[in-house]
């Protein structure tokens, strides 16, 4: 099976997307191909709006978001919020969103959108025309969707202020070691959950309930973090994967319990700002209307950011590997940034597949291509929320010197920590798909990048960050360098 040709003309594979996801865009702006693609043909140069000490933010939206006076208080918290570190940019989504979006070329994308605007088309609009800001066929930009229940809800995830993941709390397991404190409950082993006290290191035991339903509502009140996997809909999460357990439902903004037991559902109402990571669950980040799980996440529990499918999910890269950036290099990103490496990890597989460098099975491009359109990330991108720094397998570190001819050399570092058996990881911890490729985000986008050492790791360096597959070569325990020339 031949991959199709990546730099082929951008508005066939926009449409192809759109087919692919089964719906039809709701919003104008989105389904304007032509003057989008108009504007990417165009002869004029890119005009870098970002300086040396100011990255590009932009703030995109609808008129219908503009011209309503509680959903514009989002666009100017985010504003307020971004004016200091970035040169802040409101684009209307009109018919030259595209080409605007462009000139500004920002490290930083936010599509504010109420939730009638939150489709899986439109989804898959975003994914493509952050793509096609330049000629690579890597992702331009961080982006995130700011949409809510209602206004209030898209203003308070707008006005959310950064902090480290310190509390953590799951319906699935995950290596509480890496926080201060939080509890799991094992979707696929009845009677198990995983506790880490303050001081203490995790314990697994086996004496959570046979319904566990009212356990895991409990352990979201106050809660930074929550991980889910297992079977769900854009209404439901199934609590168990492989025995009898309750439900989280949703209706009109409102997230319940519904227990297996015959007890009455209870409605779930939770504090303190948190990330929801539905790493392995089917469905449940797509907006389908008022009575949508995501909504009811946001409004009645105080999600701020969340990733999730809005497709059945099967093949699990962008889910697992979004959590493996995230969980497993403990500090190094935040949620936005994992979603955004992942993601060009994907892309750099489907680079190589097309190249002939990388032979897989017809099964594995199936997934690929299934997976790379169809993962959303809700909230704010430049929020800061990465875990605590710790220690990690690697160090991992990035070096910046003017050289003689004006140019600046970047000199990106990998340095094991255990020797080979770094690399070995440990699924029962929940570090799994952390075989993914080693990503470094540049501070700043750059220009003309040429590589001066370090080819034969097979490095992909783009505007905007660095990229070293996993192999023999980088993962023999031995530190490695990548020196990258730029202007």
């Amino acid at each position: 099976m031949r991959l199709p040709q990546l730099q082929r003309r951008r508005r066939f594979a926009a449409f192809l997307s759109l087919i692919a996801v089964g719906a039809v865009a709701t919003f104008a702006d989105f389904n304007d191909f032509n003057a989008l693609f108009a504007a990417e043909n165009s002869t004029q140069p890119v005009q870098n709006a970002q300086s040396a000490e100011k990255p590009g933010y932009a703030i995109v939206a609808s008129s219908w978001v503009l011209d309503d006076a509680d959903w514009t208080k989002v666009v100017e918290a985010l504003k307020a919020k971004h004016s200091e570190k970035f040169n802040v940019v409101v684009i209307r989504n009109d018919e030259k969103m595209f080409g605007k979006l462009r000139a500004v070329f920002p490290k930083y994308a936010c599509f504010v959108v109420k939730p009638e605007e939150a489709s899986k088309a439109n989804l898959a609009a975003i994914w493509q025309t952050t793509r096609a800001l330049d000629d690579d066929p890597y992702g331009d930009v961080i982006w995130g969707i700011i949409t809510g229940f209602n206004a209030d809800d898209a203003l308070r995830m707008a006005r959310v202020e950064d902090r480290p993941t310190v509390k953590a709390a799951g319906g699935t397991a995950i290596n509480l070691d890496l926080f201060e404190e939080g509890v799991c409950y094992d979707e696929g082993a009845k009677n198990r959950r995983r506790v880490k006290k303050p001081g203490s290191p995790m314990e697994v035991l086996e004496d959570a309930p046979d319904d566990t339903t009212r356990a895991v509502a409990e352990s979201l009140d106050g809660a930074q973090l929550f991980v889910t996997s297992g079977h769900a809909t854009q209404r439901n999460w199934q609590i168990g994967y492989n025995y009898k357990n309750g439900y989280f439902v949703s209706k009109n903004g409102q997230l319940y319990g519904k227990p297996s037991t015959g007890e009455e559902p209870f409605a779930i109402n939770a504090s303190g700002s948190k990330i929801y990571l539905a790493s392995g669950n089917c469905l449940i980040g797509d907006i389908d209307g008022p009575n949508a799980m995501a909504l009811a996440y946001f409004h009645s529990c105080n999600v701020d950011q969340m990733v999730g499918y809005v497709v059945p999910t099967w093949f699990g890269f962008m889910g697992w590997g979004t959590q493996g950036y995230y969980l497993g290099q403990p500090g190094r990103f935040t949620v936005a940034e994992a979603f955004f490496a992942n993601n060009q990890a994907l892309l750099s597989l489907l680079v190589r597949i097309e190249k002939g460098e990388l032979k897989v099975p017809t099964q594995f491009l199936r997934g690929l291509l299934y997976d790379r359109d169809v993962y959303v990330l809700y909230g704010d991108p430049a929020w800061r929320n990465a875990l605590a720094e710790q220690e990690s397998g690697w160090a991992q570190t990035l070096k910046s010197e003017k050289t003689e001819d004006g140019r600046t050399l970047w000199t990106f570092t990998v340095e094991p920590k255990n020797g080979a058996e770094t690399f070995n990881f440990d699924a029962s911890k929940g570090s799994e798909y952390n075989n993914r490729p080693f990503v470094q985000l540049f501070p700043n986008r750059v220009a003309d990048p040429q590589i001066v050492s370090g080819a034969e790791f097979n490095p992909v360096v783009v505007d905007n960050f660095i990229l070293v597959p996993q192999s023999e070569k980088s993962t023999t325990g031995e530190a490695f360098t990548i020196q990258v020339s730029t202007r």
